[in-house]
Order: structure tokens, then sequence, then C-alpha cells
């Protein structure tokens, strides 16, 4: 799976973040031991440390890529659809298309694992500075694909996209309290009023209320 996160790793590196991923997702963070990962991934201990530098680097990244990859998986259609906008009308289309693709059942599972990896990084200052460096990366290439909207005037000229990207990110997570007792939707009420609200900061009320 490609994220921000992964691009520009050495193959033996990112085979070794791949099973710690595995291992945290289906055994929790506890699980992950270094002669595990040397038998999973065929490595000796000093490659895992130095590509890592020890076993907190490793669950560091592998946390990391974890929380990533709750965000990513439907970027691609995203960035098709936002290259067919030619209208403010399509602009708005666009908005319902991806919110309606996070909605989706099959997203449920990518967000109690970002519930999971946010969970990890409380009391841990070097997690938290990887989120916090990585969101940051997120949020800006999120922008930079909404910025061409804004220069036609499709999105109002006054929106701050880097805010909006923030509390799209807020709104999607947000749903994890209506999922968390295993119930994955639909639930319409809530996915109007996320909608409008976004909608409302994108495009001002006029576009907000046509739902």
């Amino acid at each position: 799976m490609s994220t921000l996160a992964n691009v520009s790793r050495h193959p033996t590196e990112q085979k070794i973040l791949d099973a710690t991923v595995s291992i945290i997702d289906a055994h929790g963070e506890a699980a992950v031991r270094i002669v595990d990962i040397q038998t999973a991934c065929d490595v000796t201990a000093p490659s895992i440390y130095h590509f890592f530098g020890n076993r907190e680097g490793l669950v560091i990244e592998a946390q990391t890529e974890r929380l990533l990859r709750s965000f990513d998986g439907n970027d691609f259609m995203i960035d098709a659809a936002i290259e067919r906008v030619s209208s403010l009308e399509e602009a708005r289309e666009a908005l319902h298309f991806f919110l309606c693709s996070f909605w989706m059942a099959e997203r449920t599972p990518a967000r109690a694992r970002r519930l999971s990896a946010m969970g990890a990084a409380v009391g841990r200052p070097a997690l938290a500075a990887r989120f916090d460096e990585e969101i940051r990366r997120y949020v800006d290439v999120r922008s930079s694909k909404l910025r061409p909207l804004q220069e036609r005037g499709w999105i109002l000229p006054d929106a701050d996209l880097h805010a909006i990207n923030y509390f799209l990110i807020g709104v999607i997570f947000g749903r994890v309290h209506l999922e968390i007792g295993g119930d994955s939707g639909p639930f319409p009420a809530w996915e109007i009023a996320a909608e409008r609200a976004i909608a409302f900061l994108m495009f001002g009320p006029e576009y907000a209320d046509q739902m």
C-alpha cells in the first residue's frame, strides 16, 4: 500500500514496516518482537536497527504508517474527481462523491485503525511529533489539490484550505463515535449534517443547502 510516508523507503525497510503493522493490527503493539520480525522478513536484527534505530523507532514508524493508511485509502479517487471538475456545481457534486466514499462501510476499519494509532500517541512525545509531521504534510498535499478549484472561483476566495482539510479530517474521524459499537451505518442525519457543514465552508450557504 502506498502512503505519503513510504514513497522513498528501501524495499527491505518497507517489508519490515509492513510486517510490524500487521502484527500491531492483529495483536497490538506489545506483540512486536524483533525476533519475530527477523523471522517474518528473513532479515537480521542489525538490518532492523539500521533502518529504525531500535524497537521503539520501529514501533513509531509502524504506528505512523497505520495512521496514514487510515487517511489515504480513497485519495486516488478523490484526486480523479477533482481533476474532472469544470464548474462550481461539479465541485459541489465532487464533494458529495468523495464524502459518500468516506461513509462506505469498507472505511470503518480504517477509522478504527486511526483511533488505535492516535491512542498510542498519548504520553509519547516522539510518536506525537511524528504524527504531527505527517498530518501536516498530508494536509499540505490535500490543500494543494483543492487550490486550483479556489483559483478558478469554485471555492470561496477567503476559505482557508488548510483549516478546511483539518476540519474535514476531524469530521470524518468523528464518525468513529457512531461506529464504535460495531454499526457501520448508514447514518443519514449525521451524513447530511456533516456534508452541509463542509459545503458551507467551501462554497457558502447556497450550496450547503443543496441536499
